[in-house]
């Protein structure tokens, strides 16, 4: 049976990177970087491979998203999303790679390459966090070197009824790849664990 459990308010600076987020910056950092932290229940999932607008708001009960940007330029996301139950969030899970999936090929690589002329897709691979979890890439063809190379990476875990999503660009996550990878599961795990401090989240 699934219940509808209580509606959860995530507490101020409970995401890994929202003191730093609220902190406020200096003239100068204000030229290379922005940070943005939203609460909509209709906030798109931060990985989104088939560039959805906006996300129902009926099976959600929290949301809150954050965004850092700079002139490098690079990209990094945090994002956590409460459900109203396990079930919606485990429903959520499965749109999402099922999105990779579906929008996974672009044959003219808009609108993530550089050069509008590069083909993408999606890679996903299981990996063991939470309840489940899976490791999203987004490659892009290099046709001077002719090979895949990973434009954005990022992880989605599952912990409960609660969706949990971090994702950036290497500038911003590390290089190599490997670290990258390394870096997300990491960081992933910390918030997995902590979400658990939520009253009727896991």
């Amino acid at each position: 049976m699934s219940l509808v459990l209580t509606p959860v308010q995530i507490p101020k600076d409970f995401l890994l990177n929202e003191k730093v987020a609220r902190a406020p910056l200096s003239e100068i950092q204000k030229d290379e970087e922005s940070w943005e932290i939203s609460d909509k229940l209709n906030e798109p999932l931060a990985l989104n491979p088939c560039g959805r607008k906006r996300a129902t708001t009926a099976d959600r009960s929290a949301a809150r998203t954050i965004v850092h940007n700079t002139s490098a330029p690079s990209y990094y996301g945090e994002q956590l999303v409460i459900y109203r139950n396990a079930k919606a969030a485990r429903s959520a899970m499965r749109k999402l790679l099922a999105d990779a999936k579906r929008c996974g090929a672009q044959p003219d690589g808009k609108p993530y390459s550089w050069a509008d002329d590069g083909k993408t897709r999606w890679v996903v691979n299981r990996t063991r966090l939470g309840n489940e979890a899976a490791l999203m890439r987004l490659m892009m063809y290099d046709k001077l070197n002719k090979e895949w190379s990973p434009q954005l990476a990022g992880i989605v875990t599952r912990k409960g009824r609660a969706l949990m999503i971090y994702s950036g660009d290497l500038e911003s996550l590390g290089h190599p790849q490997k670290r990258a990878l390394k870096t997300l599961h990491r960081t992933a795990a910390k918030m997995a664990a902590k979400v658990c401090a939520l009253p009727s989240v896991c």
